[in-house]
């Protein structure tokens, strides 16, 4: 394991999390700044480059032998074109979406149905093992462990408690994870993704569907039912408000519902 392995696992990073950053270092070459400086001139999405300059950052401390205050200076702020804008599904649009994820296999039937009625990331709910699920306080939710041992715990609604449990009791897992794959390892990103891309190339009115849509989805309808930001932070797993706040763009049927009370 080398020193920014060891460095990424320490800092308790996801997984998927680590494996992105050491792709990321892997294709920035002998010289990562000037690597990074190109990207973020070249007017690069600001959603691509904020994991690019987090990637470096980590290297530059691991391996590099630089404090904090000297990456600060040494990396270029993080600026680029604004990310496109992901929007959620209406409520039409989801129950369409829920009648043609029936028909997928397992177990990517059972984590598209799950990810916009729990707000999870891919990379957490593909890489869920029994220790994540457990009942807290009466109640079944999913638990994890983030940066500092900071534990988040995401309640599971009754509608997903259901399709978790139809689920696990259908099938036999050959070990702890809940989603495995044919070779017994977690399911992968990729294998979950292509699904929805089949969804988004046979069916216009799902063009630009993804995982990230759906967590955005869940963001969005907790919103309209009246949750608060701080809560819907904790579930998403936000370090900073803000970072939830870019969920809360109104759709056009909020913009519609609003005018309609002006006049």
């Amino acid at each position: 394991m080398t020193t920014l392995q060891s460095h990424l696992k320490q800092q308790q990073l996801l997984p998927s999390t680590r494996d992105q950053y050491l792709s990321i270092v892997e294709r920035s070459g002998e010289d990562p700044i000037e690597w990074l400086k190109r990207r973020v001139n070249a007017r690069t999405p600001i959603g691509t480059v904020l994991p690019y300059r987090a990637a470096i950052k980590h290297l530059l401390l691991s391996e590099h032998g630089y404090s904090d205050e000297e990456v600060k200076s040494l990396l270029p702020k993080a600026k680029g074109r604004p990310t496109a804008f992901r929007h959620a599904l209406s409520p039409e649009l989801l129950a369409m979406y829920h009648t043609l994820v029936d028909e997928l296999p397992e177990p990517s039937r059972t984590i598209l149905t799950l990810l916009p009625k729990t707000g999870l990331r891919i990379g957490e709910i593909c890489g869920l093992a029994d220790d994540n699920v457990q009942v807290v306080q009466g109640v079944r939710s999913l638990v994890f462990r983030g940066k500092r041992d900071k534990e988040r715990i995401v309640p599971l609604s009754t509608s997903a408690e259901k399709t978790l449990l139809t689920y696990l009791n259908s099938i036999t897992r050959p070990n702890m994870w809940l989603f495995p794959n044919p070779m017994g390892a977690p399911i992968s990103q990729h294998a979950v993704r292509k699904y929805t891309r089949a969804i988004a190339a046979k069916n216009p009115d799902f063009t630009g569907l993804s995982p990230h849509c759906l967590r955005h989805t869940f963001a969005t309808m907790a919103v309209r039912r009246g949750m608060d930001l701080k809560t819907l932070q904790a579930l998403l797993g936000h370090e900073s408000i803000e970072t939830t706040s870019r969920y809360l763009h109104p759709e056009v049927r909020d913009l519609k519902d609003a005018i309609d009370k002006v006049g």
